[in-house]
C-alpha cells in the first residue's frame, strides 16, 4: 500500500514520560471538520523501516473535545521498531496515521455495572471515556463502575491521579483499584492491591446479567480473564475486549 493512500498527517506537540517506560504523546491535526472519534477507539501509525512500511496501533487517550488533538501512550519495547520511531520524535515532527478504528466503546445500553479491566497502556481508552462515564453516572444514580489497572509496581500506575479523582468525585458509584504484581504488602496505598488484575474477579460478586466487562491490554490477561468469565456464565455480548499484541501494538 502506498504510504500516502488513506493516511493523514499529525504533528507532535509535546511528550512526557508518565512511568519509567511509558511515554505520553500529544499530537495536533489540521483537519476541518475536526477529527472525530468515539472514546475507546484507536489510531494506526504508518512509518518506514528500511524498505518496509510498518504499522502500529495505539488507543486514543484523550476525551474527544473536537479540538483536533490526539493523545496516546506507548510503552518502551527494547529493539521495537515502533518504540524506536516514536521515542525519537521531536516536537514539530509529522507522522502519518489512519483511523479511528475499534469496537472497545461504550454502547448505548447501560448495564447496572461496568467493570473496566486493563494492563499498563490498556488503561488509555478508559481515560478517554471519563467524561462520558460521568454523564452516565449523573443520569443514572444506580450505575456502578469498577476500574482495575494491572501493573508491576506502584510507579508504573498510569494516570493514577485522574482515576483516583474520578472515584473520589463519585464515591458511592466508582471504585478504582490498581493491582501490583511485583510489590510487597508494606508499600500499598489505599487504592492498591497485590497480585494480577484478574485476581480481583472473585471478590467482585460478578453478575452475568448485570455486569458488562471491558478487557484491554496484555493478551495473556485477556485470555485468562475471558476464560474465567465464560466459566462464570458470562455471554460474549457482555465481554468487550481488545488485545495489545505487544506493548502499544494491537
Amino acid at each position: 500500500m502506498n504510504m500516502q493512500v488513506n493516511t493523514f498527517p499529525i504533528i507532535l506537540k509535546e511528550t512526557a514520560m508518565i512511568s519509567s517506560y511509558v511515554k505520553h504523546f500529544v499530537f495536533s491535526i489540521e483537519k476541518n471538520p475536526p477529527f472525530s472519534y468515539i472514546p475507546g477507539q484507536f489510531i494506526t501509525i504508518h512509518f518506514e523501516k528500511g524498505e518496509k512500511i510498518l504499522k502500529r496501533s495505539y488507543s486514543i487517550a484523550n476525551v474527544p473535545l473536537q479540538n483536533n488533538l490526539i493523545e496516546f501512550a506507548a510503552g518502551y519495547v527494547k529493539d521495537g521498531p515502533g518504540t524506536e520511531f516514536l521515542f525519537n520524535l521531536k516536537p514539530g515532527d509529522s507522522i502519518n496515521i489512519t483511523g479511528p478504528f475499534g469496537r472497545l466503546i461504550l454502547k448505548d445500553e447501560v448495564p447496572k455495572r461496568y467493570i473496566l479491566v486493563a494492563t499498563s497502556t490498556g488503561i488509555t481508552p478508559y481515560r478517554a471515556m471519563l467524561e462520558e462515564l460521568k454523564r452516565r453516572l449523573e443520569s443514572n444514580p444506580e450505575l456502578k463502575i469498577v476500574i482495575l489497572q494491572g501493573v508491576q509496581k506502584h510507579k508504573d500506575i498510569l494516570y493514577a491521579n485522574e482515576f483516583i479523582d474520578f472515584a473520589a468525585q463519585y464515591p458511592q458509584q466508582v471504585t478504582f483499584r490498581a493491582h501490583l504484581s511485583r510489590e510487597n504488602q508494606d508499600s500499598l496505598a489505599a487504592h492498591e492491591n497485590l497480585g494480577y488484575v484478574q485476581s480481583a474477579f472473585p471478590e467482585l460478586a460478578l453478575n452475568p446479567q448485570e455486569d458488562i466487562i471491558y478487557l484491554c491490554g496484555n493478551p495473556s490477561m485477556i485470555d485468562e480473564a475471558f476464560n474465567y468469565l465464560k466459566e462464570n456464565n458470562f455471554g460474549i455480548q457482555h465481554i468487550i475486549r481488545e488485545k495489545y499484541i505487544s506493548a502499544g501494538t494491537k
